[in-house]
């Protein structure tokens, strides 16, 4: 296959995963032999060739599944969110059981404590979630922090950038703005995207070699978190 359709093909289904939650952006590229080469041109910007490509699929991507998805949430509340739960619950105890069993990882007190505390924070969170502040006062700077902490998210192999939308009650707000093109939440959230991608890939790539599995149950109790919250 043409190396520049294997990208556009990957862009799409980065595309469509950073859209569902508990699905990582990450992962997808990493599955399709991509990841690397993200990093390296958010380093580097080399390989312009490959990445643009990759761009134009995650675009098309973002914008004919977000509105597919806000239809969906529109008209289909209950089993939409009842579906979400699911994915988020499943993929979290994925995330965490896989680590445990596959990774050389310190299985002791600090395991179940930073489990622990993942948990504790992602169900604290539903103060966000119940309150539904942000669909009624959508702050510029608070848009900007959701867009910078999603977008970190996307950078990092394993965690879900939709997942933490959706744990602060964020995530129907960027879908329906996305797919109706709302600007007042778009730029700020976008703006926080791209200061993520312009100062993060370096951090997050030597957290991850330092941190990584620790980092993966952190988040797999926070999106299981998220997902009995959003079940709720």
């Amino acid at each position: 296959m043409n190396e520049k359709i294997r990208y556009f093909i990957a862009g799409i289904f980065i595309g469509l995963s950073e859209l569902l939650p508990g699905i990582s952006g990450a992962t997808v590229a990493l599955m399709f032999g991509v990841y690397e080469k993200i990093l390296t041109f958010l380093r580097k910007f080399k390989e312009f060739n490959l990445i643009i490509p990759l761009l134009l699929g995650m675009i098309l991507s973002v914008f004919v599944f977000s509105s597919l998805i806000n239809f969906l949430y529109e008209n289909f509340t209950n089993l939409f969110n009842l579906l979400i739960s699911l994915l988020m619950i499943g993929y979290g105890i994925y995330l965490v059981t896989n680590t445990y069993l596959n990774e050389n990882i310190n299985k002791g007190k600090s395991f179940y404590l930073n489990l622990f505390l993942a948990i504790l924070i992602g169900l604290s969170l539903s103060g966000f979630y119940i309150s539904g502040y942000l669909y009624q006062e959508p702050y510029p700077f608070t848009l900007l922090v959701f867009g910078f902490v999603a977008c970190s998210f996307l950078l990092f192999p394993g965690i879900s950038g939709s997942a933490f939308l959706l744990s602060v009650g964020a995530y129907p707000l960027i879908i329906g703005s996305i797919s109706n093109f709302n600007l007042e939440v778009l730029f700020p959230f976008g703006i926080g995207m791209l200061l993520a991608v312009t100062t993060m890939p370096r951090f997050i790539n030597k957290a991850y070699s330092k941190y990584g599995k620790s980092i993966l149950v952190f988040f797999g109790g926070l999106i299981f978190a998220a997902g009995i919250n959003n079940f709720l």
